[in-house]
C-alpha cells in the first residue's frame, strides 16, 4: 500500500491531525506503530504510522516518509486510542500525549536489546543454553535482592512463615478485593474497578505483591506509586516474594530506561511498576492497574497536556478492560466522587481488633493542655516530651514538621501579627540558630524590632523547620541519636534509622524502618492546615496518616501525638477511625462552593494580552464562569495574568473540547505570547 498515514509528535496544536505521506519502495517495511521522520514545512519531524492505505485522503501530490527510524512497533492501536481520550479530556493535543507516552529512541540500547532477543529466541528454540557469549545477554527483570536492608538477617523459617501468612490475610482483609482479582482482564462484563483505604497496621506493598501473585499466570500488571522512593520499596517487596518485574523509572538514564521499555514492549516483562512515567508502559495483556496514594501531586504531569495519573488509568482500564484499584491512606474527595457515581466501589475492611490496625492516637485537648498548665500551650508540650521519652526507650520514634529548614515567618507573640520590614513591607525572618530579624526582599535586619499594632517587642514562629526542631529536641534528649530527612538535608535510607533515634521529617520524606516507629509526633498541625489552598484540610490528612502508618499498632505499643487544636475536623478524623464525618462535610462545602471534584475547573496563565485575547476568542460553552484574568507573579517573579474557568462537571467534555478549539485556533493564527491551559490544576484555589 503505497500511502501512510502519520501522525506528528509533539506538533503545534492546530496541526494535530493525521497526514499521508507516500511511502517509497526502500521504505515498505515502514507499518502502523513505528516511528519515521517525515519532511513538514521544510523541516524533518518525528512521526508515528497510523495505517497503510491504497488511497490517500487529498488529490495533492504526496511527499515522501524521509526515513524508517526503526522496525518496532512502539505503540498499539488500543494506545493511541488511548492517547485520543487523553487528549480530548485534557484539552490537549494527541503529539503531546504521544510524547509522553513513548520515550526517545536509544540506539545503542535497541541494538543491545534486539541481539539479546534474538539470541535468547535462539536458545529456546535449539534448546540449548551453551551458545557463543559475544552477545551482551539480556537483563532479567527485578527479582528478589540478594538481601533485604530493611529486613532481619537472621530471621528464620518462622518468622517468612508469619509473614507469608500476614500477606495472605491482606487479600481477604478487604471485602471484595479477591473477587476483583478473579476477574480482573475479562473480555466480557463489567471492568471491576474499586478503592481501598488501608489500614494504618496494613502495608500497601505488601498488599500490592499479594494482588499480582493472586493473578492469572502469563496477565500483565502496572503498579504506579508517587516517589522514586516508594518505587524501590515496593521492588524490594516484590523481589522478597519471588515475583519477576520491571522497573520503569524517571529517574534511570535514556538507555536503561529505553531498555526496559523495549522489554515490556516485547513481552519479556508483564509486571511493571514505576513512577508517573510509567503509565504509559506498554505492558501485555493488561488485567490490573495499581495507583498508589492517587491524591499526592506527584501524580500530576508536568508537561502538556498535564493529565493526572488518575486520568490515564482510567483511560487505560476502559480501553485494555484493565481492572483498576486505587489505593491510600485517607479518603480523598476524587476517590469518593468517583465511588459515589458508580464508576468504582470502596471496599470495606473486614472487622478485626482496633489495637491490631493502628496505633494509639490522641490529640493536644483542651484537657491535656489546662492538665499540663501553662506548657501545654507551647510548641511542644510536657506531653509530646513524654511520648518522644517513653518512645526511644522501644524504638525509633518519628517527628513530623510541615517545611524543612528553619523559620519561614514570624510573628508578634502578644497579638499575631505578621513581623514585616518598616522599609518594603516585605516579611522578616529569622536566620539561623539565635539569629536576628532579616528582611527577605531589601536585606534589612532589624534589631529592635517593635510591633506596630500592640509595641511588643517578643516574636514567635509560625512554622518551624525540621533542622530547628531537630536542635531544639537534641538539647532535651542529648543521648538520642538524630536523622533530619527532607529539605536541604536530603532523605534517609530506611536502613540508616538505629533504635532509640529520633527520626525529624518533613512529610513525604519519612524513612520507614522495618521495626517501624514506636511513637510519633505531628507538629504545627494547625500550620499544617493553614496552608494557602483549598485543599489543605485534605492534603494534611493524607500526608499525617501517611505517618501514622509508619507507627506500630497499639498492640505492639505504638503511639501518635497531634498537637494542634483538637477540634478542627481534619484532626478529629484522625483520632476516629473510619468516620465519614469529615469526608462528608469537606464534599458538602465544595458542593456550596462549586469547587472540584464536584465542578470542573481550568487555569489559563500567560502573558496579559494572550489570556485576554484568548478569552474573548474561545467559543465557551454557555454558562461558564469566567473569574479574572488577574495579574499574579509566579515562582519566578515574573508577572503573569491568570483566568479561572468553572463549569459543572457534568459538561467537562464541552469545556475541555472548547479550550481545545481555541489553542488550536490561536496557534493557527500565529498569535504573540505564552499561554498554557491546563484542567483541573491541584493548586487552582
Amino acid at each position: 500500500m503505497p500511502v501512510a498515514s502519520v501522525r506528528l509528535i509533539g506538533t503545534l496544536p492546530h496541526l494535530d491531525r493525521p497526514f499521508d505521506y507516500a511511502v517509497p519502495a526502500e521504505l515498505a517495511a515502514a507499518g502502523p506503530g513505528m516511528r519515521v521522520k517525515v519532511r513538514f514545512s521544510g523541516r524533518e519531524h518525528d512521526g508515528i504510522v497510523l495505517e497503510r492505505r491504497e488511497h490517500a485522503s487529498t488529490d495533492r501530490p504526496l511527499a515522501p516518509l524521509a526515513r524508517l527510524v526503526s522496525t518496532d512497533v512502539v505503540i498499539s492501536p488500543a494506545m493511541l486510542r488511548v492517547c485520543g481520550e487523553i487528549a480530548e479530556r485534557c484539552a490537549g493535543s494527541v503529539g503531546d500525549v504521544l510524547r509522553l507516552a513513548i520515550p526517545p529512541r536509544h540506539a545503542r540500547a535497541e541494538k543491545a536489546d534486539r541481539a539479546a532477543a534474538e539470541k535468547q529466541q535462539a536458545v529456546e528454540e535449539s534448546g540449548s543454553s551453551d551458545l557463543d557469549a559475544d552477545v551482551a545477554p539480556d537483563p532479567a527483570p527485578d527479582s528478589a535482592p540478594e538481601s533485604d536492608p530493611d529486613g532481619d538477617p537472621e530471621a528464620g523459617p518462622d518468622a517468612e512463615a508469619d509473614a507469608e501468612s500476614t500477606v495472605d490475610g491482606l487479600l481477604a482483609a478487604y471485602a471484595g478485593l479477591p473477587a476483583l482479582l478473579s476477574r480482573a482482564g475479562e473480555p466480557e462484563g463489567p471492568v471491576p474497578r474499586a478503592g481501598i483505604v488501608l489500614e494504618p497496621a496494613h502495608s500497601w506493598d505488601e498488599l500490592t505483591a499479594q494482588a499480582v501473585a493472586a493473578l492469572p499466570e502469563g496477565a500483565g500488571a502496572l503498579v504506579i506509586a508517587p516517589d522514586q522512593r516508594d518505587v524501590q520499596r515496593l521492588s524490594r517487596c516484590l523481589g522478597a516474594h519471588g515475583i519477576e518485574h520491571e522497573v520503569l523509572a524517571s529517574a534511570d538514564g535514556p538507555e536503561k530506561r529505553y531498555r526496559a521499555f523495549r522489554r515490556i514492549l516485547r513481552g519479556a516483562s508483564r509486571v511493571v511498576i514505576g513512577n508517573r512515567s510509567a503509565a504509559f508502559a506498554p505492558v501485555r495483556d493488561l488485567a490490573l492497574a495499581i495507583c498508589l496514594d492517587p491524591a499526592d501531586d506527584l501524580l500530576v504531569e508536568p508537561r502538556a497536556p498535564y493529565p493526572h495519573l488518575r486520568t490515564i488509568l482510567q483511560c487505560r482500564s476502559a480501553e485494555e478492560r484493565a481492572a483498576l484499584l486505587l489505593v491510600s491512606r485517607s479518603l480523598d474527595p476524587q476517590t469518593d466522587a468517583l465511588a459515589e457515581s458508580g464508576y468504582l466501589h470502596l471496599l470495606p475492611p473486614a472487622p478485626a481488633p482496633l489495637t491490631t490496625l493502628r496505633p494509639h492516637i490522641e490529640a493536644m485537648d483542651e484537657y491535656l493542655r489546662e492538665r499540663e498548665g501553662p506548657s501545654g500551650r507551647s510548641r511542644i508540650p510536657q506531653q509530646a516530651m513524654r511520648v518522644l521519652r517513653e518512645g526511644i526507650e522501644r524504638g525509633p520514634v518519628l517527628v513530623q514538621v510541615p517545611r524543612s529548614g528553619y523559620v519561614p515567618a514570624v510573628a508578634c507573640t502578644f497579638c499575631g501579627t505578621r513581623c514585616r520590614c518598616p522599609q518594603c513591607s516585605a516579611p522578616l525572618v529569622l536566620r539561623g540558630r539565635g539569629g536576628g530579624l532579616h528582611c527577605v526582599v531589601c536585606g534589612r535586619r532589624e534589631d529592635a524590632y517593635r510591633c506596630p499594632e500592640c509595641s511588643r517587642t517578643q516574636v514567635r514562629a509560625l512554622v518551624i523547620g525540621s533542622a530547628r526542631t531537630a536542635e531544639e529536641l537534641r538539647r532535651a534528649f542529648p543521648s538520642a541519636p538524630f536523622r533530619v530527612a527532607g529539605g536541604a538535608q536530603g532523605p534517609v535510607p530506611d536502613d540508616d534509622v538505629p533504635d532509640g533515634a529520633i527520626v525529624v521529617a518533613t512529610p513525604g520524606a519519612e524513612p520507614a524502618p522495618g521495626s517501624r516507629y514506636a511513637a510519633a509526633l505531628l507538629l504545627d498541625a494547625d500550620a499544617m492546615l493553614a496552608r494557602a489552598a483549598f485543599d489543605a484540610d485534605v492534603e494534611a490528612v493524607r500526608r499525617w496518616s501517611n505517618a501514622i502508618a509508619l507507627v506500630r499498632p497499639q498492640a505492639e505499643g505504638g503511639r501518635v501525638l497531634v498537637v494542634g487544636t483538637a477540634t478542627l475536623p481534619a484532626i478529629r478524623d484522625l483520632v476516629a477511625h473510619r468516620s465519614r464525618v469529615f469526608i462528608d462535610r469537606v464534599l458538602t462545602d465544595r458542593q456550596s462552593l462549586d469547587l472540584p471534584p464536584l465542578t470542573k475547573v481550568a487555569e489559563v496563565v500567560g502573558d496579559r494580552t494572550a489570556v485576554r485575547s484568548f478569552l474573548e476568542g474561545t467559543d465557551l460553552p454557555d454558562g461558564t464562569e469566567v473569574f479574572g484574568p488577574l495579574d499574579v507573579a509566579d515562582e519566578e517573579d515574573r508577572i503573569r495574568s491568570r483566568a479561572v474557568l468553572r463549569l459543572p462537571v457534568t459538561r467537562s467534555r464541552e469545556l475541555a473540547a472548547a479550550l481545545r478549539a481555541g489553542v488550536a485556533a490561536r496557534s493557527a493564527h500565529k498569535n504573540p505570547g505564552s499561554l498554557r491551559v491546563r484542567l483541573d490544576p491541584p493548586d487552582v484555589f
